[in-house]
């Protein structure tokens, strides 16, 4: 399977949680590609769902940073926090794909996610994976929302 992230965006995974769980799961670190065809850097990023919102912040800063990463998956970062937490974490994920990588989030709260998000990749069933701007939109956010 060959997919392509749009470099210094965020894009959201939407779909069943099971279908985005083997999805992440799928995807093989070692095999990324950057546009020139070399190697790309790929970092995975979650939290215990004990830890703060500086620490999963910080995280995610690191990832952006360490070894010029080309791609940064987030995995379920919000988990845990309130409505402020998970703001204040997303938040973050802009700087991180202002520095250049793809970054692909796939959360509890979509919604939330989709805050922040450039694009979105639904993991469809039917259609198989669709990559789609989270601007100019048809799709109102309602129907993202019972999509995901």
């Amino acid at each position: 399977m060959t997919l392509r992230l749009p470099t210094g965006e965020v894009t959201v995974l939407l779909g069943e949680q099971i279908v985005r769980r083997r999805l992440m799961d799928m995807l093989d670190d070692s095999s990324a590609r950057g546009d020139t065809g070399r190697p790309a850097t790929v970092h995975r990023v979650s939290a215990g769902a004990s830890e703060g919102v500086a620490t999963r912040r910080r995280r995610l800063e690191d990832a952006g940073d360490a070894d010029g990463a080309a791609i940064v998956l987030v995995d379920h970062i919000t988990d845990g926090l309130d409505a402020a937490g998970r703001r204040a974490v997303l938040g973050a994920l802009a700087t991180v794909a202002a520095r250049g990588a793809a970054v692909l989030v796939d959360d509890g709260d979509c919604v939330a996610a989709l805050a922040v998000a450039d694009g979105t990749l639904r993991a469809d069933p039917v259609r198989g994976l669709v990559l789609e701007p989270a601007s100019g939109s048809a799709a109102p956010l309602e129907e993202l929302y019972r999509a995901s």
